[in-house]
């Protein structure tokens, strides 16, 4: 498999009209923005250990949500990092990854290309079980007893939830969604009527596959899984199509 790290501005849903200078788009390696803060209320447990412990509770959850933003960024960054390493090990030369696609709707941090045509990817890899209703995203964290997540020390473990919105409030299969439809649009305007494939690819141990109901992309829990899906899918484009794709999409001029 051939790698490449892409560059330019941003992929719109048609080539601008004009030519003329362009700002190119900030680029952000953090797909996954923080955790929104959630709203707690004792007032209505009479029990004061019952009410305590929901203090614990609730504090622990408010540290895993102020450590949201960079736990997420790192588990995008680390589950890239795990996805092309596998994948690279798995797919051959006929396949084609491109790293950090970014559209006006945002970014598709890695993009393959090969005989099944394209497909937008999103790794990660946070030890924790995710779960997925639809386009409703969410973790739970273990949190060890007396770890740094436990500052009161508790004897018992429990679990925090801990959001997979990004800035925009966006779970990653509308954010994925969003993208690829504008990488589609882009791609019909240059005269390809090429669908864009969408997976998320949940590549920690024990990622909740029991989890994950009716979403709205396809989502794997191994490299095995997603390769062996790729290789299911009918070959649609020949050699010379994928050059005239890998042109369009890797030049970085639109």
């Amino acid at each position: 498999m051939r790698i490449v790290e892409w560059s330019g501005h941003p992929v719109r849903d048609a080539p601008p009209v004009t030519t003329g200078p362009q700002s190119a788009m900030g680029q952000s390696s953090q797909m996954l923005g923080p955790a929104t803060g959630t709203e707690h209320r004792f007032g209505s447990l009479l029990d004061p250990l019952a009410a305590r412990h929901a203090r614990q509770r609730a504090h622990a959850e408010d540290l895993a949500g102020a450590a949201g933003s960079g736990e997420l960024k790192g588990a995008v960054k680390l589950g890239g990092r795990h996805a092309s390493t596998d994948l690279g090990s798995r797919l051959g030369d006929e396949w084609l990854l491109v790293h950090g696609l970014y559209t006006t709707a945002g970014p598709i941090s890695r993009l393959l290309l090969g005989p099944a045509g394209l497909v937008a990817l999103t790794s990660l890899h946070l030890n924790a079980t995710v779960h997925c209703r639809g386009d409703k995203w969410h973790a739970e964290k273990e949190v060890k007893p007396g770890g740094r997540d436990d500052p009161h020390g508790r004897r018992h473990g429990s679990s925090v939830e801990v959001s997979l919105d990004d800035h925009q409030g966006r779970s990653p299969s509308v954010a994925l969604n969003q993208a690829a439809d504008v990488l589609e649009k882009f791609l019909r305007s240059a005269g390809l009527d090429l669908r864009v494939e969408r997976a998320v690819l949940i590549n920690h141990p024990r990622p909740g596959e029991d989890q994950w109901h009716r979403p709205t992309v396809q989502i794997f829990g191994s490299a095995y899984d997603f390769v062996s899906w790729l290789h299911k899918l009918p070959k649609i484009l020949d050699r010379g199509q994928k050059r005239q794709v890998e042109k369009l999409i890797v030049s970085g001029d639109h």
